[in-house]
């Protein structure tokens, strides 16, 4: 008998002989989860504690219980007793049982406190009780994304648009502002397509009259299509947005709108028509206004200015990120700040490497606060050339790997794809040719899944400069004839200097 039959066999002895009102207790008990509240349970049940805590104490001697530290609490002993109680329950019965779980949640806890909610939640979604089910995922959802944890949140989100969905009336207004959720949520775990799917479904659904919640998601459409380089669709919805924002005369509106281009222009190297957007963008916003807006816009000029091979553009660019952080930190918008500091560490190297990566820390730091993880994610993967540039090359090894790690649970392929490529830098690094190709063709192959052309043109390069290092230049040729083909206006601002000298280092 091998040890799942055993298992199984175990499991079939343990509950045999268990009389009605114990099989009641245990379908109550694994609804709940391995570990369930003793007070629950009683509400739920509608018992009294004293004979109550007498059935649970012969579970307990059966072996199919046991009593945790405090006696407040039980937990099935194995796994086993947990599926086999609950698959004794029939789907009519189950959502009964649910239903009681959850409000005997409710009546214990009248005001619940943030780590009770998504457990009501969840019970009254099962319990199929659709309007208590949205109103308390919706809860849940919130809290997870003040918490930065999107995909923790898109799950208490699609519950709730099942439950909208069930409920009778017109729900439209209410059904677009989910949908609109959930491609903020996607958006935030690096999935555009997902993103921009979600915002079309919105718009889909949003009344007529709502103008300027429209203009707002295509503005989150816009710049989801921003991310996945899909630049005819960021133009279309930013102008369809400023037309609604112009007929308004909503100038906040159009200040974001002339963001996103301008963001838009950066991504692909347009630096003065970025230049000219985020100046518009400035504009349009009065003073004191709106402060983390500003601060955003100081940190979009950076990354202008940073695109710019010259020193005194440099200078700018550090400025106008010192500018951000400045306007950040009285706001503790750690979040922001976090970006701030990765770009200000970004701007610094390779000359000033030290101060880069006393810049990327703070970046981690305040990360860490926001407990975000895929920005965490994003400062660890982003600090691997800094600390490479200072000699820490085990630290740099080390954050790539958990980087990965917190990329590949979150989903985002764009971060994955960008740990793969640090793995060919720092192969790289060590003189590991062989490993470095590996590596890089690994990340190739990411990039032309993910389908952005400026994606693939990065690993191009990187795998054209390492070829050069191992003496290979006819195939450092052939890289850089691909990139030409695809057009060098791809190339990213911050590789533009590097990929000039790699050209006139082979010969081009």
């Amino acid at each position: 008998m091998d040890h799942k039959t055993e298992s199984v066999a175990s499991t079939v002895d343990s509950f045999a002989g268990l009389d009605e009102i114990e099989k009641r207790v245990l379908s109550y008990a694994s609804s709940m989860g391995k570990e369930f509240d003793f007070s629950v349970l009683a509400i739920a049940m509608e018992m009294e504690e004293e004979p109550l805590a007498e059935l649970l104490e012969r579970l307990v001697q059966r072996g199919i219980l046991k009593e945790l530290k405090g006696g407040d609490s039980y937990a099935f002993t194995r796994e086993e007793f947990l599926s086999q109680a609950y698959r004794e329950i029939s789907s009519s019965r189950s959502r009964v049982v649910h239903k009681k779980i959850a409000e005997a949640y409710e009546k214990l806890h009248p005001d619940p406190t943030p780590d009770i909610i998504p457990e009501i939640g969840r019970q009254f979604y099962l319990g199929r009780v659709h309007d208590k089910s949205l109103m308390y995922n919706r809860y849940a959802a919130a809290q997870a994304v003040a918490a930065f944890s999107p995909d923790v949140a898109i799950r208490y989100l699609e519950r709730a648009r099942e439950d909208l969905s069930a409920l009778p009336g017109d729900h439209r207004l209410e059904e677009a502002d989910l949908l609109k959720e959930l491609g903020q949520q996607y958006e935030a775990m690096g999935d555009g397509n997902r993103a921009e799917e979600f915002y079309g479904e919105s718009l889909k659904k949003l009344p007529e009259e709502e103008v300027m919640l429209r203009a707002l998601i295509l503005l989150s459409r816009a710049d989801a299509a921003r991310e996945m380089d899909k630049l005819e669709l960021v133009h279309q919805y930013c102008e369809e947005a400023i037309r609604l924002f112009e007929k308004a005369g909503h100038k906040k509106g159009l200040a974001l709108a002339h963001r996103v281009l301008s963001r838009t222009a950066y991504r692909i190297g347009q630096l003065d028509v970025g230049r000219k957007e985020i100046e518009a963008t400035l504009a349009l916003l009065a003073p004191g206004e709106d402060p983390k807006l500003m601060a955003g816009c100081y940190i979009d000029k950076g990354n202008i200015h940073s695109g710019v091979a010259d020193p005194e553009e440099q200078a700018k660019s550090i400025e106008s990120y010192r500018k951000a952080i400045q306007i950040l930190e009285p706001l503790r918008d750690y979040r922001e700040l976090a970006r701030a500091h990765m770009n200000l560490a970004i701007a610094m190297m390779p000359t000033r490497a030290s101060e880069a990566v006393e810049e990327i820390e703070k970046a981690r730091s305040c990360s860490e606060k926001t407990k975000d993880r895929r920005g965490l994610a994003w400062r660890l993967f982003n600090g691997v050339e800094m600390f490479l540039a200072v000699g820490r090359v085990e630290e740099a090894m080390r954050d790539n790997e958990e980087a990965g790690k917190i990329l590949s649970q979150l989903n985002d392929p764009v971060g994955v794809q960008q740990v793969a490529l640090n793995r060919g830098i720092l192969a790289q690094y060590r003189k590991s040719y062989e490993e470095s190709e590996k590596a890089y063709l690994g990340a190739l192959k990411m990039a032309e899944q993910l389908g952005y052309p400026p994606v693939l043109v990065e690993v191009l390069i990187h795998l054209a400069m390492m070829y050069a290092d191992w003496g290979k230049d006819a195939d450092a040729r052939k890289l850089i004839s691909r990139v030409r083909e695809m057009g060098e206006d791809k190339v990213y601002s911050a590789m533009k200097a590097a990929y000039e000298n790699l050209k006139k280092r082979v010969g081009l």
